[in-house]
């Protein structure tokens, strides 16, 4: 069974190097149910698109239309390390700050140096762990073969 892919179309704008400069909708991502209350999609609307560069592979050209890929499980441990850790850590750091002094300074100082201390080793980790940084996959869209001029014509 394949892991589920969370996807986003875009439209390759160059390709140099085996790098494609890729330009993605301003929208949600389709991926769930939420459709057109996607909060996400909502925020990002009117914006103008995001451009990611990624490795392409041979026969993808400037103009093809793409989708840019995730995979989910992927995307829910970069959630993870990049939100829910830092606040955790923050949440400790307050703590530990209001054990050993127990002023709303100190509380302060320690839920900074609990946030600060957490992107650290997020960073460390990222660099450290190959893989843990998600890569998104660029897929050509596959496009509808044009009609022959006789293909509509029944006699």
């Amino acid at each position: 069974m394949s892991a589920a892919l969370v996807e986003h179309r875009g439209v390759v704008q160059r390709v140099d190097n085996g790098l494609a400069v890729v330009a993605m909708e301003t929208a949600g991502c389709g991926s769930c149910a939420q459709g057109s209350s996607c909060g996400i999609g909502k925020m990002a609307a009117g914006r103008p698109a995001t451009l990611l560069t990624l490795p392409v592979g041979a026969g993808v050209r400037a103009g093809d239309l793409v989708t840019v890929a995730l995979p989910e499980s992927r995307l829910t441990l970069s959630a993870v390390l990049g939100y829910l850790f830092p606040a955790f850590a923050m949440l400790f750091g307050a703590w530990l700050g209001s054990l050993l002094d127990g002023s709303d300074g100190a509380t302060a100082l320690g839920a900074i140096a609990g946030f600060l201390g957490a992107l650290v080793i997020a960073r460390i980790a990222i660099g450290l762990v190959p893989g843990l940084m998600p890569a998104p996959q660029l897929v050509p869209v596959s496009t509808p073969s044009q009609p022959f001029s006789n293909e509509y014509d029944h006699d």
